[in-house]
């Protein structure tokens, strides 16, 4: 009796050791990265937060975010407070699912401390609100599965859950896939909890519901969204820019690849994409391509033949693209050079003078900056900021809460399967999607592997000892 009372004292223990790192960490990184740091993109994202008015080029999510957020605080520093408590508590709320041990404590102080938390958090573009935001309905479903047995606690942990999954679909285009294992998982645990009953037809059910729930919502805000937009055709656009791309670097391989609808249809189209895209193709960077001379002649609004022809090459030439994808994906997931795929980018970006006032920001390079550059550069050739890195920690944690869920019956793995599961599932995406080199776009699998990560050191038990012979 006694032994088991020293156990849950220091289960607690170790669970208030978890929080109140994870609230040091939080604290951490809103000191170190505020007032936020913006790159291009979350100025262009802002300054159309500021106007009300959205570009669907990227998911408007953000944008709507920042212009609350610079509402009550000019300049928007209030979403980085967002996004670092969503991880963090995204992180404590995984392993706190799993009755953590000290060294969840131990394991969250050290990815704390890293820059890829410390100095990233503090990043404002989607990749990095879509890992949070993925992570956090995860965790609120580990959560959920330990009060199941609590009807409210339960039903206000699932709806955390799935306003995660959905603001996570809104968040990035490909986030569908991690809302589509978080519904899995949902339907899971729930067949896995019932008492009575067949379990397929509850896990059916719940996928249904889940499903419908997490649809709706995405299609509300969608509906919004583009009530407010601005009505020009950029997710369409986006899938020319990536068909002129793979054509680009296809060509650019092999100068005779056929491009049968062009030559027939546009003869100055084909001669574009073997000219001028072909030679300005590079592997890191779409934006080569906007650089050449008739850009905008065939660029600036959807180009259907050009589609027309990439769907084409799929079939007729699938060698040529797959070796441009694989040479695309390959300098993304892990590239010679960390550098080149631009890890961290600190303080205002200074390029656009006019895009800086439709934001409301001034350039900025402070010395506070300059200390979360140097701590970043400190690091970027290690581990630390390697995807295979974190994809080996993936693939390795995610066969153990499998074997854990299957040969020891912990429901709470049910979620970390899920997210682990869509964040390779995530990444293996990019071989499709990609347009060059950026590490934040595999964030979410290195925070679904740091997260995992924690919860597996929580899980790790001092050997006990036998009692002595009286």
């Amino acid at each position: 009796m006694a032994d088991g009372h020293r156990s849950r004292e220091g289960s607690r223990a170790a669970l208030i050791a978890l929080i109140v790192v994870a609230a040091l960490g939080f604290a951490a990184a809103v000191i170190a990265d505020w007032p936020g740091h913006f790159p291009p993109d979350g100025l262009t994202q802002l300054a159309q937060g500021r106007a009300g008015v959205f570009n669907a080029w990227h998911p408007p999510v953000l944008a709507w975010l920042l212009g609350v957020a610079d509402r009550i605080i000019p300049g928007a520093p209030l979403i980085i407070v967002v996004q670092a408590l969503l991880f963090f508590a995204g992180v404590a709320g995984l392993a706190a699912a799993a009755r953590p041990g000290w060294g969840a404590a131990a394991m969250t102080g050290l990815i704390a401390a890293s820059p890829i938390v410390l100095v990233y958090q503090g990043l404002v573009v989607k990749d990095v609100l879509f890992a949070d935001v993925a992570l956090f309905g995860f965790a609120a479903l580990a959560l959920a599965t330990r009060a199941w047995e609590r009807r409210l606690a339960r039903g206000v942990l699932i709806a955390l859950a799935l306003a995660g999954f959905i603001l996570a679909v809104l968040a990035r285009q490909n986030g569908v896939l991690a809302a589509g294992a978080g519904v899995l998982c949902l339907a899971a645990v729930a067949a896995a909890k019932a008492r009575t009953g067949p379990t397929i037809r509850r896990f059916v059910i719940v996928t249904v519901a889940s499903a419908a729930v997490v649809g709706i919502g995405v299609a509300s805000a969608g509906a919004w969204f583009t009530a407010h937009g601005d009505h020009r055709p950029e997710r369409a656009r986006q899938w020319s820019v990536l068909a002129l791309f793979d054509l680009a670097g296809a060509a650019r391989r092999d100068p005779t690849l056929p491009l049968p609808l062009l030559h027939a249809r546009d003869p100055a189209l084909e001669d574009f994409v073997r000219r001028d895209a072909a030679r300005a193709y590079d592997p890191d960077r779409v934006d080569t391509l906007a650089g050449t001379a008739r850009w905008g002649r065939y660029m600036l609004k959807p180009n259907p033949l050009l589609d027309a022809q990439w769907r084409a090459m799929l079939t007729a030439s699938p060698v040529a693209y797959l070796a441009a994808r694989t040479e695309v994906f390959g300098r993304m997931f892990a590239p010679a050079d960390e550098e080149d795929c631009a890890p961290v980018l600190v303080g205002v970006d200074p390029a656009n003078p006019a895009l800086l006032r439709a934001a409301g920001l001034a350039a900025r390079e402070t010395d506070k900056d300059d200390w979360d550059a140097d701590y970043e550069d400190q690091a970027v050739h290690s581990p630390i900021f390697s995807h295979p890195a974190y994809a080996l920690i993936a693939l390795v944690l995610l066969a153990w809460a499998g074997w854990d869920l299957r040969r020891r019956g912990r429901p709470e793995m049910i979620a970390t399967v899920g997210l682990l599961a869509s964040a390779l599932a995530f990444t293996a995406s990019f071989t499709v999607i990609s347009l060059g080199c950026d590490f934040r776009y595999l964030y979410f699998l290195d925070v679904a592997a740091m997260a995992a990560l924690v919860q597996r050191a929580g899980r790790v038990r001092p050997p006990r000892r036998s009692p002595r012979p009286g």
